[in-house]
């Protein structure tokens, strides 16, 4: 059992917690039998194994040397609390959306808010309970779960693009070299070997950022070294690619390309009122993109970034 938040494992979180703390109870088993002979008959309808049990796994509570129950701190400072309700239903949310974070959250809560289309909506349909607040629960919960691996997830998504558009060149006969395999100091991901467009830079985006990318200053002055025969090639992946056990073609919304002319276009000369450094964010109008001729590999499968993320 996972620890989503819905209604009624959130219910049976804070009673387990609150009988815990009651008296000492000396296994999981007599914790779960104390819970339901001293509970209502909203209780005695309700699986209080499970979230016991999963409770455990997540380090919300443990069990001691003699098989003593012993609650985690903040399942327990939520327990306590005088408000009790809804206001302690919601900060057991948190709680628990913290101690077993969701795949999608670190993708769907970013610093521009809650993008609802990276969460499953079976996930969304559980938390409905709590749609007076849901955002700000889960923005809270993002913000104390912090981003221990959220450079490890960037680079992931950006190593998948990469492989996507490699794949879709073998597969139209091209024999690509996937250089930033070997070092990131190329200044583009992809050697195509052969054509008037050799050097391929690859950025990856969602629905929600496809606007925008960041590039680095040796990306930019590679650009223009090589000229023409240097784009950029954006992969747009759908929402479902976020949440996916496996990422195949159909997680794939789009490829387009921007040429070097173009991006040279968008950042100014430096001068003495303007010089960047290391890397710059870059927002092209909508008309500058072109329509890559690439196209996703049908056979095209590998695992999903929750998969990557439980790796790390």
């Amino acid at each position: 059992m996972d620890l989503l938040p819905r209604h009624g494992v959130v219910f049976a979180v804070l009673y387990l917690a609150r009988v815990a703390r009651l008296a000492s109870r000396g296994s999981v088993d007599d914790w779960v039998s104390a819970a339901l002979s001293h509970g209502s008959y909203m209780t005695a309808a309700t699986d209080l194994r499970s979230p016991a049990q999963a409770m455990v796994r997540a380090g919300l509570a443990s069990v001691g040397e003699q098989g003593e129950i012993k609650v985690g701190r903040s399942i327990a400072a939520v327990a306590t609390s005088k408000g009790g309700g809804r206001h302690a239903m919601r900060h057991a949310a948190v709680v628990l959306l913290v101690a077993q974070p969701p795949a999608w959250l670190r993708v769907a809560v970013n610093e521009d808010g809650v993008e609802r289309a990276y969460i499953p909506q079976p996930d969304l349909d559980a938390l409905s309970w709590l749609e007076e607040s849901l955002e700000e629960v889960l923005v809270e919960a993002r913000r104390l779960v912090g981003d221990p691996d959220g450079a490890d997830l960037s680079a992931e998504i950006g190593a998948v693009a990469e492989e996507i558009v490699a794949a879709a060149l073998r597969a139209a006969g091209k024999e690509p070299i996937h250089v930033a395999r070997i070092s990131d100091a190329y200044g583009y991901d992809v050697d195509v070997c052969e054509g008037p467009v050799r050097f391929l830079e690859v950025k990856s985006a969602g629905p929600n950022t496809l606007s925008r990318f960041h590039l680095s200053r040796h990306e930019f002055d590679t650009s223009v070294r090589h000229g023409e025969a240097w784009r950029l090639v954006q992969v747009v992946f759908a929402p479902s690619a976020f949440v996916a056990d496996v990422i195949t073609a159909a997680d794939v919304s789009c490829i387009r390309e921007l040429p070097a002319s173009a991006l040279r276009g968008l950042v100014p000369e430096d001068s003495p009122a303007f010089r960047w450094e290391e890397s710059a964010l870059v927002a092209p109008r909508p008309g500058l993109w072109r329509p890559s001729e690439l196209r996703p590999d049908p056979s095209f499968v590998r695992p999903g970034f929750a998969a990557a993320g439980s790796r790390s």
